[in-house]
Formats: structure tokens, C-alpha cells, sequence
């Protein structure tokens, strides 16, 4: 967000001049236009009433569906409606507009006059008489009225609301209020004659049906009646005779069997009364047989007394036991004609039964014999209710029919448009401060996405933010055509602000290496063009002509850039003869005439490098140079092209990594960075190379102070020499 702000901060006079322009051609273009007016009514669709499912109307609830609402609304905008409006207020007789309009009109009319000739001259044989093209329709004015009408008219609504707006835009007050008045008034009108033609067409169509259903029910009945007297099946309120007889037959059958059933139970408790003796003979009702149980009782109760007092033999014991005997006879002999009784009574009932049971089964053979005809009297009475029932249904729908025929509009007007007393639009001071604004968010959002958008990094605190590595410095670019023109200018400007730069750089090493010799620095990059070899050669050529004993090793033998600097290697005498063992170190050494630099150049002779820097070899080589060199600088490939710098990188002490200024990704810098091991990323530190001059960080670049030259240094002879 920081560095966003930042860019906007500094292209803010680029943002300024986009506000102005944009401000003042919103005012402009709205003092251009012409003066309108906007007339506005309200209408309120109500609430349909109920539908005619037999005419397919559709079905609503008591408040109109947002479906509905909408319905209106288009049919609001309707061309037929704006064309009934245009005819009734002669809309298409209205003059020409005048003003800033006419005005803008005449000063274009020569060039479109123009336009017009030379299209009829090239599509003359496609054109008639009138200037038109063959099968056009003719221009109608009244068509162009209504086109205008509908493209100056808005119908709005609400998702919640059964209000529909309607709107319209003309040139004067009076106008906008009438078209808007019109358009309700004959929308309304429109509702009114449909429904009416809606309704009668209706009644026609439902009287029609009334008729022909009344035929059929009275044909029914007619069939109804028809049947019973062929059938003779004679119905009163509670059903046909048969049944009612059927039903007497089964009650009949039922009392019946009740009463054998009480019979039965009454016979079997006296007959289980005289198996168990006196004590339950007294269940039964007899009055006789109730008495003779007393005297009993008491004879009983005077014998066991007398038993008592007198001996077996005693006359008095012995009459009393000859009564008590004389009484039990007696109470036998009367249950004995009970039970006979009884007996009498239970053949009675079962007769009864057998007699109801086959008047029952007479019955029944005489209601199937009706069955059928009655099935057959039921589905004609089935069939009759079904017609009357359909009959009153639609007699019930005629009289809806001509009660909504005598009902309100399905909308009304609720705020009829009144001539408006300002213009409609928002001021052009307003329209001014707000197109500015829109500019002013343009071009910041055009800045921020061609920044986003871009990539690259274009400063060294978006580049430290990002990455979290140390920046030791910025070296500018020099223009097309001057690639290896730095390591020259370090020496012939030896106190400008590259060298200078240059020597902060090399101090600021010792500090990335942890405070230890920094001796052994590797200079690589992400991608090919950002700049390493002119840092690596640049660096060495400027340590080596401050008196340092420098060796500049040429790593990247797959393209190797040194040449063009320093001059092609001496024949035999490069890094890959030493390397193979075809050549000494000390012999391969090529110094530098003007700084004294020694360089171990690569002539590209090895198919494969990596396995040179791999070696056994390469490291004794690195080794010999740290004990011999005080500042050992190794330029290598760039790191996503091959995996040779990533070898290196164990070798070294530090890694100088170049980052072109809006020029490489910075995904592929990050990834770059990410290959490289991670033991290394506490001893990396950047430099943003090619930097616009107007753009480089003053906190890593040093303008130089001194013009005088730098003195001519003792040259260092080559290893061997």
C-alpha cells in the first residue's frame, strides 16, 4: 500500500491533469446539451379479480406478483400504446427542435450533406427515385414520433411495491406532464375496454354452456324416471321398498335370537338351581316357590331346636322332620313346573327365529333378484348429480362474470405528472466535480494496474519489501548502444558516481559476508540482460585500479560476455584448459592493460560445464585464487537458465545478485532467489541495475564529488610472469 501511495504521490501531476481534463469536458459536454424536462405520474395496479379457470385466465393472489408488475410495465411501453399517444397529442406534427440543438445541427448538416452524396454515388443502383434503399419501408412520421416517444419514456418499478413510475423526458415542462397524463389515461382506457370485451365474450360463452348443460341434466332425470317404472323399483325418502324390507327381516332375525338367547339362559339356571339345592333355588322368581323356601327356613329351624331338646324318637322330632320332607317335595314338584315352563318358552323362541329367518331368506332372494336394477338406478343418479353439480358450477361463474363486468380498472392513478419547474439532470458544476473525480480514478487505477499489471521492480524498497534481502546499491543505465561502456567510464571517471558507487558496493560485500573476507563474490542474475557481467567486470576493473589484487574468473562458459570487454583468450589458455588439465593456472592469467586486472577467461570449448564446475578441479582452482587474490569475483550464468550458479554459490563467500529496473518479473527474481541455497540467502545482497537516472534510490547512489582523474596506478604482473 506504502509503495502504491508512493507512485501516486509521484505521478500526481499526471493525476491533477487527468481530474482538469475530465472536469472541464464534463462541463463542457453538459452545457452542450439541450434543455429537458422530466414529467413524472404514479399508477397503482391493483389487485386482479377472481379468475375464469374455463376461460384460462391466469390465477393471482389479493396483492399483484412481482411477475405481474412487470407485465403492466412493458405493456406501458408498448409501441401500440405510444402510438395511440403520438395520434391523440399530434406528436408527430411537432417542429423541429431549436437552440444549441439546430445550432450544433447546421454546422454539421454541410459534412453530413456530404457523407450522404457520396454514399447515394456508391450505391446509386441500389437506391430509388426518393433517395431511399429498394424494399425500405417509407419514412413514417408517425413511426419516428413513436420511436422517439418510447426512447425518451422509462417505466420503473419496485421489488416490494405495487406502484409502477412512469417517466418521461421532453424538450418543455408542459409536454412531459401530457405525454405522461396521455399514456395513463389510455392505459387505463385500454384495461377498461378489455375487460368489458373480455367479460361479455364470457357470458356469451357461458350462456351458451348453461343451456346446453341444463338440457342434460333435465335429460337425466328423465332417464332416471324411465328406469323405475321399467324396473318397478319404487323409492321413498329413506330408500327403495326392498331395502326397508330387508332391513325389518334382519331386525326381526335379530330380536329373535335375543330372546331364544334369554330363554335359553333362564332354563339353564334353573336346571343348574336344582342340582345345587335349596341355597340357589332361591335365584328363582317364583312367588310359590319363594314361599314354600320360608316355610322351609323356618320348619328347617324348629327341627334342628327340637333335635336339640328330644331324643331320636321323640313324635314332636319326628313330625317336624316329616313336614320338612313334605315341603321339599313340594318345592321339587314347583321347580319341576318351572323348569317345564321354561322348556315351553325356549321352543317358542327358536319357532320364532326359524320363522324370522326364512321370511329373512325370502327377502333376500327377492332384493337380489332387484340388485341389478338397482346398480343400474344408482349410476343414472350418479351421473345426474354429476351434470347438475357441473350445471351449478357454471351458473355460479355467470354471475361472477357479470359482477366484474360492473367493477373498477385493474389500476388507477394515484399522482397524476404535473409540469416540472426546473430542468431535470444534475447541474454541470455538479457533473464537472464529478467526471473529475471519475478521472482522477481512472488514471490512479490506470497507474496501479500498469504497476500490478507489469511486474517488474522499479524501486530498491519495493525490492528489499519483496524479496527481504539487503540492497547495496544502484547503478544507472547508460543508453542503448553504450552495453560495456561502464567498465571503461570507472576508469576514465574514476571519482564519478558509478565508481563511487562501485566502492560503497564492494565495502557493503564485507558486511553481507558477515564481517569476514569476502574475498570469493558471485555475481549472477535471474535472467539474461540484467547487467552481471557489466557489475562483474565494472567491479574488478575499479578494485583492481584502486591498488587491490583482483581476479575476474569467467564461470558462465556457455555464453560467456567477458570477451567483448577484455579481448578474446589467449589460444590454450582458458578457464576449460585449466580445467583440463592442459594448461597451468598461472600461464591462463590474462591481465588487464589499463587497471591490472587478472581475468581467467572462457573460450566455450567445453560441451559440458557443469561438470567442470562440478569438479575436483574447479575447486582447487577457487582455492589457489583465495590464497593468491585478495578479491576473487566469479561471473556466472544466470540462475534460471542452468544450475550452474547454483553450484557456484559453494564456492563463494557472497552473492552479488543483479536486478534489472522494470525489467525482469518479479516472480521470476523471487524464484530465482529460491533456487539458490539457503545457507546463501544471509550472505546475498542486491543491486538494481539500468536505472532511469531520474529514478535511482539517492540512499544507494553516490553522485561523486571530485573531477580529477585517478592516478596511474603500478599495473600487477600475471601470476607466472
Amino acid at each position: 500500500m506504502t509503495d502504491l501511495l508512493s507512485l501516486l504521490w509521484q505521478r500526481k501531476l499526471t493525476l491533477i491533469t487527468a481530474a482538469l481534463i475530465a472536469g472541464l469536458l464534463g462541463y463542457a459536454v453538459t452545457k452542450a446539451m439541450p434543455v429537458r424536462f422530466a414529467g413524472e405520474g404514479l399508477l397503482l395496479v391493483e389487485s386482479r379479480d377472481q379468475a375464469i379457470p374455463e376461460l384460462n385466465q391466469t390465477v393471482s393472489a389479493n396483492t399483484p406478483s412481482a411477475q405481474r408488475i412487470r407485465t403492466e410495465a412493458d405493456i406501458l411501453r408498448s409501441r401500440a400504446l405510444a402510438a395511440d399517444v403520438v395520434r391523440e397529442l399530434g406528436l408527430a406534427d411537432k417542429p423541429e427542435k431549436e437552440g444549441l440543438g439546430a445550432a450544433i445541427s447546421a454546422l454539421v448538416a454541410p459534412v453530413t450533406t456530404w457523407v450522404r452524396d457520396s454514399i447515394a454515388s456508391l450505391l446509386q443502383p441500389q437506391l430509388d427515385e426518393n433517395g431511399q434503399p429498394l424494399g425500405a419501408a417509407p419514412l413514417d412520421k408517425v413511426g419516428l414520433a413513436v420511436e422517439e416517444m418510447q426512447k425518451n419514456l422509462s417505466i420503473g418499478t419496485a421489488e416490494n411495491s405495487n406502484v409502477v413510475v412512469v417517466r418521461y423526458v421532453a424538450d418543455t415542462a408542459e409536454e412531459a406532464a401530457r405525454v405522461v397524463n396521455t399514456l395513463m389515461d389510455r392505459y387505463i382506457s385500454q384495461e377498461v375496454n378489455a375487460k368489458r370485451d373480455t367479460t361479455l365474450q364470457a357470458n356469451e360463452w357461458l350462456t351458451e354452456r348453461l343451456t346446453a348443460l341444463r338440457e342434460d341434466m333435465e335429460a337425466a332425470d328423465r332417464k332416471i324416471e324411465a328406469y323405475r317404472e321399467r324396473t318397478g323399483l319404487l323409492e321413498t325418502s329413506q330408500g327403495t321398498i326392498t331395502t326397508l324390507q330387508l332391513g325389518e327381516q334382519q331386525t326381526r332375525v335379530a330380536v329373535a335370537r335375543q330372546e331364544l338367547a334369554r330363554a335359553q339362559a333362564a332354563l339353564d339356571s334353573a336346571l343348574r338351581s336344582g342340582n345345587r339345592g335349596s341355597a340357589a333355588t332361591e335365584a328363582l322368581t317364583s312367588p310359590t316357590v319363594q314361599a314354600l323356601r320360608t316355610r322351609e327356613a323356618e320348619i328347617g329351624a324348629r327341627s334342628a331346636s327340637l333335635a336339640q331338646q328330644l331324643g331320636r324318637n321323640h313324635p314332636d322330632r319326628l313330625a317336624a322332620e316329616a313336614e320338612l320332607r313334605d315341603v321339599q317335595r313340594q318345592i321339587g314338584s314347583e321347580i319341576s313346573k318351572v323348569v317345564a315352563s321354561l322348556r315351553r318358552e325356549v321352543d317358542a323362541a327358536r319357532d320364532r327365529l326359524a320363522e324370522a329367518q326364512s321370511s329373512l331368506t325370502s327377502t333376500s332372494r327377492t332384493a337380489r333378484t332387484g340388485a341389478q336394477a338397482e346398480v343400474g338406478l344408482l349410476a343414472l343418479t350418479r351421473e345426474a348429480d354429476a351434470k347438475r353439480q357441473i350445471y351449478q358450477t357454471f351458473l355460479t361463474r355467470a354471475e361472477q362474470t357479470r359482477m366484474a363486468s360492473a367493477q373498477f380498472p385493474l389500476a388507477r392513478v394515484i399522482s397524476p405528472a404535473v409540469a416540472p419547474y426546473r430542468p431535470s439532470g444534475a447541474p454541470a458544476s455538479v457533473v464537472a466535480a464529478f467526471a473529475a473525480f471519475v478521472g482522477l480514478f481512472l488514471m490512479a487505477g490506470l497507474l496501479i494496474l500498469r504497476r500490478l499489471t507489469h511486474g517488474a521492480f522499479n524501486s530498491v524498497q519495493d525490492l528489499v519489501s519483496m524479496t527481504g534481502i539487503q540492497n547495496v546499491g544502484s547503478l544507472p543505465a547508460l543508453g542503448r548502444g553504450r552495453r560495456n561502456k561502464m567498465p571503461a567510464l570507472v576508469l576514465d571517471q574514476g571519482q564519478s558516481g558509478i565508481a563511487e558507487t562501485l566502492r560503497a558496493l564492494r565495502l557493503n560485500m564485507q558486511t553481507v559476508a558477515g564481517g569476514g573476507p569476502a574475498n570469493t563474490v558471485l555475481v549472477t542474475s535471474s535472467a539474461i540482460g540484467d547487467g552481471k557481467s557489466t557489475v562483474a567486470s565494472s567491479l574488478a576493473r575499479l578494485s583492481a585500479a584502486d591498488g587491490m589484487r583482483v581476479l575476474l574468473i569467467e564461470t558462465d562458459m556457455r555464453r560467456p560476455q567477458l570477451s567483448a570487454i577484455f579481448g578474446a583468450p589467449w589460444p590454450g589458455r582458458s578457464i576449460e584448459a585449466v580445467l583440463n588439465g592442459e594448461t597451468r593456472f598461472e600461464d591462463a592469467i590474462q591481465v588487464d592493460e589499463r587497471s591490472g586486472l587478472h581475468l581467467l577467461l572462457s573460450d566455450r570449448s567445453s560441451n559440458n560445464p557443469q561438470a567442470l564446475i562440478e569438479s575436483r578441479q574447479f575447486a582447487e582452482l577457487i582455492n589457489r585464487a583465495r590464497r593468491e587474490y585478495r578479491l576473487v569475483i566469479l561471473d556466472s550464468p544466470p540462475v534460471m537458465r542452468v544450475a550452474d550458479a547454483v553450484v557456484l554459490s559453494q564456492h563463494s563467500d557472497a552473492v552479488l545478485f543483479a536486478v534489472g529496473w522494470e525489467r525482469t518479473s518479479r516472480t521470476v527474481v523471487m524464484e530465482a532467489m529460491r533456487r539458490l541455497p539457503r545457507s546463501m540467502r544471509a550472505r546475498m545482497a542486491t543491486v538494481m541495475t539500468r536505472v532511469r537516472p531520474g529514478r535511482l534510490d539517492p540512499l544507494g547512489y553516490y553522485e561523486g564529488y571530485s573531477k580529477s582523474a585517478s592516478p596511474d596506478l603500478k599495473r600487477l604482473p600475471a601470476p607466472g610472469a
